[in-house]
C-alpha cells in the first residue's frame, strides 16, 4: 500500500482540489474497523456472537495474527467480550460513549467526551509502556526513537502535517517495552484521535513545538533508563492534549 505523504493538489482553472496520498493501515486495522462497521450499521447487536477465529480468517483471508491482533483491541475498547463456550460476543452497551458507533459516523468522529476517556486510557497504558520502555530499550531501541523524532521535528519545522511521524514516534515507544501485548493495544489506540488532533494541529499554533518538546524529554528519559521520568513525561504528554481538547469545547462538547 502506498504510502502516506504530504497534501497533493491539482488545479482546474481557479479551483484547487486537495488530495491526501493514501496511507498505509496494518491488516489488523482493516479487520477492526469492518467489524466496528458491523457493529455500527446493527448487524451486530449487543449479545450476538462473532464468528469464531478460523471463520474470521476464511473470510477476510488475512492470517490468524492480523484477526487476534483486531479482536485484542476490539475487547481493550470494550466493544467485545470473550465468554466461556461462546467466544466473542457483542458487548456494546447503550449508555457508552461508543455507542456512536451504532450511529453513521467513523471511529475517529467519537464525542469529544469518548475522545476523552480514550486519551485516558492511553495514559494508563503508554505511561506503563514508557516506563517499562526505560527499563528495557536496547541501543538500537533508542535510536529508532531518536529517528522518529528527528521526523516529527522536520515536519514541523517544514509545516507540514506531522500525524505518520507522531503515530510512528507513540509506536517506537511501544515496542521498545518489549510486551507485545501492550504494544498491540497502543497500536489500535493512538489513531483514534486523528480527527482532533488534526484540527488542534492547524488551529493552536504553539501545538506541535509542545510536541518536540515533549518528546524530546521522553526519549531524553528512556535513554537515561530513567522509567519514573519517562512515565511522569508520557503522562505529561498525553495529559496536555486531553487538556487541549477540554480547552475546545469541554469534556460534554461533540
Amino acid at each position: 500500500m502506498a504510502r502516506r505523504g504530504g497534501e497533493k493538489r491539482a488545479s482546474d482553472g481557479g479551483r484547487r482540489a486537495r488530495f491526501q496520498p493514501a496511507e498505509r493501515v496494518p491488516v489488523s486495522r482493516l479487520v477492526f474497523d469492518q467489524i466496528i462497521a458491523e457493529i455500527r450499521e446493527g448487524r451486530l447487536r449487543p449479545g450476538d456472537r462473532l464468528p469464531s477465529e478460523h471463520e474470521l480468517v476464511a473470510m477476510f483471508e488475512v492470517g490468524r495474527s492480523s484477526v487476534r491482533e483486531a479482536l485484542r483491541g476490539l475487547v481493550t475498547l470494550g466493544l467485545i467480550e470473550t465468554r466461556p463456550g461462546r467466544g466473542a460476543v457483542v458487548a456494546l452497551q447503550a449508555d457508552s460513549p461508543l455507542a456512536a458507533l451504532r450511529r453513521d459516523v467513523d471511529l475517529e468522529q467519537l464525542s469529544r467526551r469518548a475522545l476523552l476517556d480514550l486519551l485516558e486510557v492511553r495514559d494508563a497504558l503508554e505511561s506503563r509502556a514508557a516506563a517499562l520502555a526505560a527499563e528495557r530499550a536496547t541501543a538500537e531501541d533508542i535510536e529508532r526513537l531518536r529517528r522518529c523524532h528527528g521526523a516529527v521535528e522536520r515536519d514541523v519545522a517544514a509545516g507540514r502535517s506531522y500525524f505518520r511521524t507522531n503515530t510512528d514516534f507513540h509506536r517506537a515507544v511501544a515496542s521498545a517495552a518489549r510486551n507485545p501485548v501492550l504494544a498491540d493495544s497502543i497500536r489500535l489506540l493512538i489513531g483514534q484521535v486523528r480527527a482532533y488532533r488534526e484540527r488542534l494541529m492547524r488551529e493552536l499554533p504553539a501545538m506541535p513545538e509542545q510536541d518536540v518538546r515533549e518528546h524530546g524529554a521522553l526519549v531524553d528519559a528512556i535513554a537515561a533508563h530513567d522509567a519514573e521520568r519517562a512515565r511522569r513525561a508520557m503522562s505529561r504528554h498525553i495529559r496536555s492534549f486531553a487538556a487541549l481538547l477540554t480547552g475546545h469545547g469541554g469534556r460534554d462538547a461533540a
